[in-house]
């Protein structure tokens, strides 16, 4: 039996191996997408940056308005504004002034809202307003 002796051609030499177009465009489309991706993150990360830096200078800009107007509420006093208050037509109440309301403002019955007989508590906090109004007034503004 006569073999034929196999010739080991090197594989630089080998024509029976073609390149593939295929898998060429294959890796170009994935090395393309991965391309891509890498972008659009680095894109991503500075949008990021600078809403982060937009926001902080909008706080920073919104804390110089506010203690601007707070500097600017300290230094005007009520003889400044009340001239003012006059031509804009905002008269501070008076105590002496009465202010008729609309019925449809007003309770349609009276103030009580049962006919249950008045308690002794209920008494006692009526006497006790008629005869220290600055102590409910202290009261309310406490609360």
């Amino acid at each position: 039996m006569n073999v034929a002796p196999l010739r080991r051609r090197p594989s630089w030499r080998a024509s029976e191996r073609a390149i593939r177009p295929e898998l060429w465009l294959v890796a170009a489309v994935a090395v393309g997408m991965l391309l891509v991706e890498v972008w659009q993150s680095s894109r991503m990360a500075e949008l990021c940056l600078q809403l982060d830096l937009t926001r902080s200078t909008l706080v920073q800009a919104r804390a110089r308005l506010e203690f601007a107007n707070a500097r600017l509420e300290r230094r005007t006093t009520r003889a400044e504004l009340a001239p003012l208050a006059e031509q804009l037509g905002l008269v501070p109440a008076d105590a002496q002034q009465v202010v008729n309301l609309p019925a449809e403002y007003l309770a349609v019955g009276g103030a009580r809202g049962s006919n249950e007989p008045t308690t002794v508590l209920a008494l006692a906090e009526r006497a006790s307003r008629a005869l220290v109004p600055e102590a409910t007034a202290r009261a309310r503004a406490g609360n």
